[in-house]
């Protein structure tokens, strides 16, 4: 059986995905969850609280519980889940369209005054973290089986620990990663599936575009995207 993890930062990035009974509340500590087994894939969905700090520390929980705990006895994770919003960087978004990040970076890593590359943690080879290609196109193949209003772009997720919202740090995302778009977290999970030899998805629908008016367009939108977003995780889960 397959046992996929999806976390979502904030818990209305994964409250339309557990709602409606399929899913049984497990109250535990440090992060609640929800579980879902339909005899073929078992889903677990939780919340890490924003930021990257919080996102590495529950997939690092949920790798080891799952693979240690008596309850996923016989279990370990076939696929780590990111879902959420996330800012556009690129002017070919807009909101309610979805980027599938087929590489992660951390756009607020900075050791150049140790003679490396933006970008850069020196423990590892490269700024990027690529997402396997098989991933990529199994939710390439669930969009197109969609009567979708939305665009799909694969491309870089960049990542910090920053609210974008000024066109300076935009166009420095942009042009020092080639960033589609920027948010809080994926880089940080896909770091963490990479030490443990895990698959991973980060997958964001796009609430704002990332400049001055980002806090009223975050508001605004943020509805609609989490609802594109939900309608395409189902299909790919």
């Amino acid at each position: 059986m397959k046992t996929v993890l999806v976390i979502g930062a904030m818990e209305e990035e994964i409250s339309p995905l557990v709602s409606g009974g399929d899913y049984e509340k497990k109250d535990a500590v440090p992060f609640t969850y929800y579980l879902k087994n339909d005899g073929k894939t078992q889903v677990v969905v939780t919340v890490s609280k924003v930021g990257k700090v919080a996102m590495a520390a529950c997939v690092q929980h949920f790798i080891t519980l799952i693979g240690s705990s008596p309850e996923f006895a016989g279990h370990t994770i076939d696929l780590v889940i990111n879902t959420g919003v996330a800012g556009a960087i690129s002017s070919k978004l807009n909101q309610g369209d979805i980027v599938v990040g087929g590489r992660l970076c951390q756009h607020d890593m900075d050791v150049t005054g140790l003679g490396y590359e933006i970008g850069l943690n020196p423990d590892y080879d490269s700024v990027y973290f690529e997402t396997d290609a098989s991933v990529v196109n199994m939710v390439k193949n669930a969009y197109e089986s969609l009567d979708a209003d939305y665009s799909l772009m694969v491309g870089t997720i960049a990542s910090g620990d920053q609210f974008i919202s000024s066109r300076e740090k935009k166009e420095f995302i942009e042009s020092g990663f080639g960033a589609l778009a920027c948010e809080m977290e994926g880089a940080s999970l896909a770091q963490v599936c990479s030490d443990n030899g895990v698959p991973f998805l980060v997958i964001r629908a796009i609430s704002d575009k990332a400049d001055g008016e980002a806090p009223l367009s975050y508001n605004d939108f943020k509805e609609k995207a989490i609802v594109n977003l939900t309608e395409l995780l189902k299909k790919v889960i």
